[in-house]
């Protein structure tokens, strides 16, 4: 006679656990268009570099975020297309370039659910775009000038910072020099939303949101200024925060 023995292996993440979103693409292999998720490596650098454990998050079904977030530290929400207006009832300016619907939804989605859990969040360009429309509030369609691809790892303005916000706690400055990779901005800001940082021009360049200090949102790439310590630090706060 055989006698089975259930082992039972316990994996124990000792670093924080932090997903970064992804969206759907067909990407070349060998001559053929395969599906993919995407995702830039440089914010797996910036968590890793932060002492946090990176992973990429599937575009999932709305429904799933909430079993999501219960097994993960935090967000990365990360950049790409524009938000699409419908999310927030505008019609479309034709220099808009819009997201898959999944994709949107997925996002939407999950930046809602960490603002209405409280769970850290690091929402980056499209990503503070759809934090700010998941909570009620509008996008500027366009704006010229702030798309400067040649200085994606270099100055390309300064934010004043609000000297009360928790951005400016983490950063340890209210005067941030950052770069520029964004056509489209907040608008209207949603419900509980703060704008915390701001360009020359006015447009806001980061948000938080009441009763929800561990979500932040910034316009800038931070993940390709982690070189500076001041950019590192959005990584290692949201490693961190617990």
């Amino acid at each position: 006679m055989i006698v089975g023995i259930a082992t039972t292996v316990l994996f124990r993440v000792v670093k924080p656990l932090i997903g970064i979103s992804s969206w759907r693409e067909l990407v070349p292999e060998e001559g053929i268009d395969v599906p993919a998720l995407v995702s830039h490596a440089s914010y797996a650098r910036a968590v890793e570099k932060a002492g946090g454990l990176a992973i990429v998050l599937p575009e999932l079904q709305p429904d799933d975020v909430d079993g999501l977030l219960d097994h993960i530290h935090g967000v990365v929400l990360v950049g790409g297309p524009d938000v699409g207006p419908a999310n927030y009832d505008a019609a479309v300016d034709p220099r808009t370039q819009a997201a898959t619907a999944g994709r949107d939804a997925f996002d939407i989605a999950l930046a809602k659910r960490c603002a209405e859990r409280n769970r850290p969040l690091l929402a980056i360009c499209r990503g503070v775009q759809v934090l700010n429309v998941a909570l009620g509030g509008t996008l500027h369609q366009h704006l010229d000038d702030h798309m400067v691809r040649d200085q994606w790892n270099e100055t390309v303005h300064r934010v004043k910072v609000e000297p009360d916000s928790t951005l400016a706690a983490i950063v340890g400055t209210t005067d941030l020099e950052v770069n520029s990779l964004h056509h489209q901005a907040i608008a209207d800001l949603g419900e509980g939303v703060r704008a915390v940082a701001y360009a020359d021009d006015g447009t806001t360049e980061a948000i938080e949101v009441d009763g929800a200090p561990r979500v932040l949102g910034v316009q800038w790439h931070a993940e390709l200024l982690r070189h500076r310590p001041e950019q590192l630090a959005l990584f290692a706060n949201l490693v961190g925060d617990s």
